[in-house]
């Protein structure tokens, strides 16, 4: 691997590391510093990310009920974003994964999910 993908993967995996553990140790439902849904503010509709930050607090304490509550979307969509995340930060020449995962078809497959989800979120 080249020392500036390993520097730039070290960077990403420990931004991540960061992240999870700020909601990990921060509820995002009770911390009044967590940003809130713009859209839901100005329209007071769910966008397909409200709940996002709780099921992501609640995932990483094991509590996968909770979370699907707060946005089964987000967390049936977990894998799909983990094989994402991999293959863009994958080693060169590596592709078996790659051509499904970030396939266009695949790709624009899930941005319509996303706008069925909405739709169907709201209805």
């Amino acid at each position: 691997m080249q020392p500036r993908l390993i520097r730039k993967t070290a960077i990403v995996a420990a931004l991540f590391a960061a992240l999870a553990a700020v909601y990990y140790f921060v509820d995002p439902a009770t911390a009044i510093w967590m940003p809130r849904c713009p859209f839901r503010l100005l329209t007071g509709l769910g966008c397909p990310a409200c709940g996002s930050q709780r099921a992501l607090h609640a995932v990483l304490h094991g509590a996968w009920g909770e979370a699907l509550g707060y946005n089964p979307f987000l967390v049936i969509s977990l894998p799909y974003l983990a094989l994402v995340a991999y293959t863009t930060a994958r080693p060169p020449g590596e592709k078996s994964v790659l051509k499904y995962v970030q396939h266009p078809h695949t790709v624009r497959l899930y941005l319509v999910l996303i706008v069925v989800w909405w739709i169907v979120r709201n209805g």
